[in-house]
């Protein structure tokens, strides 16, 4: 009976887990679907674009110090209610926005949110695997995507019906935390806590840091197609009525497959052999991608890009979440810090590099990116 009530309490913390990396895709891909109609709105230049882009990292890293804290504190369980609060005020003032600034200020909150409730959805992913003995932290990535997926399909027909961007965000905001407060009651109380006394926030040890830089170029490479990816193969559609987040989408859609079979692949191949095997995809799927940029090749090299990174943030957090030195929150919060730094440098270094050169040529640091992971990947023992 014991073990029957255990298995059932595992089974929903699992969908409510879910449910939270479901919406987390959902929110962060329908502000993606709409960055276009911003820029052109704020009639922003792409250097210009990228710098405001640039204050939702900042808020996403000013937030990773502060999550360490208050999920050691006050429990991931609680924290994840306090994002969806948080998305609930921003995510409408995403459209809102005038100016630079405003739109700025936004995207810090946003940015602050939504890292908020990547720490602690992830701390109640590695819950989760600790009750059932198991690895499925891809799995839950899996559902990431799906929901990234299906809000980047929606904001492609939204914006094409000219629906605004407020009434978009205002939308998926509102949903955050109606769902937030209905799956609250079925997550994990107590988090995993290793058995040392830890500080509330440090840097990955020597044995996390080589993933670390892994998982910043692989972050970085996400941020890359979730800011840019809509613009470049806007640009070669050059048909106004045409879908430009196809790109995206198919993006999107492979990114789901490679996570949903992401833990069967790492239990086979182990965990150097996916990491090299899914940076070398990120190399091809590029250059395709650039190269030759048609636009049913730019979604094929998109797909093969999605594929490859679809499972580098899932191992990684996976392996930091069962630290056996640190907490779960703290361990995620500090790999984290490495990661997140991918995610600050991307935007404003592709907006850049696409003002004095051209988008192409920026989206071609992902091919280089993806080159380093892989050699990186060699040197895992």
């Amino acid at each position: 009976m014991e073990l029957s009530i255990q298995s059932n309490y595992a089974r929903l913390a699992r969908l409510a887990t879910n449910a939270l990396f479901f919406l987390s895709g959902v929110s962060f891909s329908s502000w993606a679907s709409r960055i276009p109609d911003v820029k052109e709105k704020l009639a922003l230049g792409d250097a210009a674009l990228g710098s405001v882009l640039f204050a939702m990292p900042i808020g996403s890293l000013s937030a990773l110090p502060v999550a360490g804290i208050v999920i050691n504190y006050y429990g991931s369980r609680r924290i994840t209610v306090l994002a969806a609060i948080i998305y609930l005020f921003s995510m409408p003032f995403l459209g809102l926005a005038n100016s630079p600034w405003q739109l700025a200020i936004a995207l810090f909150a946003f940015g602050f949110g939504g890292d908020l409730l990547n720490i602690s959805m992830n701390v109640q992913a590695v819950n989760v695997e600790k009750i059932i003995k198991k690895t499925i932290m891809s799995s839950f990535h899996a559902v990431f995507s799906v929901g990234f997926m299906i809000g980047a399909a929606l904001g492609g027909v939204i914006a094409s019906q000219q629906i605004s961007t407020f009434a978009h965000l205002t939308t998926v905001g509102i949903l955050d935390i109606v769902v937030a407060l209905l799956v609250y009651q079925f997550l994990i109380v107590q988090d995993h806590k290793s058995d040392e006394a830890q500080p509330l926030f440090a840097m990955p040890d020597k044995s996390l840091m080589l993933l670390g830089i892994i998982c910043f170029c692989g972050m970085l490479c996400e941020g890359a197609m979730a800011d840019w990816s809509v613009l470049y193969y806007k640009q070669v559609l050059n048909n106004p009525k045409g879908y430009a987040t196809a790109g995206f989408t198919a993006f999107s859609i492979t990114m789901v497959i490679g996570r949903i079979i992401g833990d069967k692949t790492v239990a086979f191949w182990g965990l150097r052999k996916t990491l090299l095997f899914n940076c070398i995809l990120v190399v091809i799927g590029m250059s395709l991608a650039l190269v030759l940029p048609l636009p049913w090749l730019i979604i094929v090299g998109f797909g093969i890009t999605g594929l490859g990174l679809s499972t580098i943030v899932p191992l990684i957090y996976s392996e930091a979440g069962h630290s056996k030195t640190m907490s779960a929150g703290v361990a995620l919060a500090a790999i984290s810090t490495v990661g997140i730094l991918g995610f600050m440098i991307g935007p404003v270094m592709i907006g850049y590099i696409a003002e004095f050169t051209s988008l192409k040529i920026a989206l071609a640091t992902l091919v280089a990116l993806g080159g380093l992971g892989a050699l990186l990947s060699t040197k895992i023992k």
